[in-house]
């Protein structure tokens, strides 16, 4: 399958942008087709480079906690594997609760919106992320500069949720609860 040209991408990003403001008319800039759900998941790809930079200022934390821990190669490929295992059981626990929660034909727009917004949030949290332990003496600008982008990426993603869910503000922010949730808990499990 071929990936989305970068007009396209931008074409969805600029969806996911008018959805943040509560625009419906922003579902009209994503391709909500089956083809444009499986285009969907290029998202993570055009995502590699933000993550690398997440995944090795992880690596460089730990090493400076412990230089003597094992964070080789392997480390690199152990986080995004439990990156990965996060976002697909996160996935799925929602699959699965579709047709009890009554959106089984909502589903796939929630993916696809999901799933371009994770690109702009990925490139947000990098340079967080890098400026942590990057930069001598910076840990407290990156922690603050962490709160308020998670607390903005929560918000943004209620937001974008409730428009790609029609309007159920109580349902997308339960989602976003529920994938979290699941998120964190593999993390922290296989990490």
């Amino acid at each position: 399958m071929r990936p989305p040209s970068s007009g396209e991408v931008g074409n969805y990003l600029t969806g996911i942008t008018r959805m943040a403001f509560g625009d419906a008319e922003g579902l009209k800039f994503l391709d909500l087709t089956t083809r444009g759900f499986w285009r969907s998941f290029w998202a993570f790809a055009y995502s590699l480079p933000a993550y690398c930079v997440v995944w090795i200022a992880d690596r460089n934390s730990l090493l400076t906690a412990q230089p003597e821990a094992p964070a080789g190669f392997g480390y690199l490929v152990r986080s995004a594997a439990t990156d990965v295992a996060g976002i697909a059981l996160a996935l799925l626990a929602v699959a699965l609760l579709a047709r009890p929660l009554r959106m089984s034909d909502r589903f796939a727009q929630w993916v696809i919106a999901g799933n371009w917004l994770s690109l702009p949030i990925a490139y947000v949290m990098a340079p967080i992320n890098w400026l942590a332990v990057g930069i001598p003496g910076a840990e407290g600008i990156a922690a603050a500069l962490t709160i308020l982008a998670i607390v903005g990426v929560l918000v943004i993603s209620v937001r974008v949720y409730r428009v790609a869910l029609g309007g159920d503000g109580m349902l997308a922010f339960g989602l976003l609860v529920i994938s979290e949730l699941i998120y964190i808990m593999t993390k922290l499990s296989l990490g």
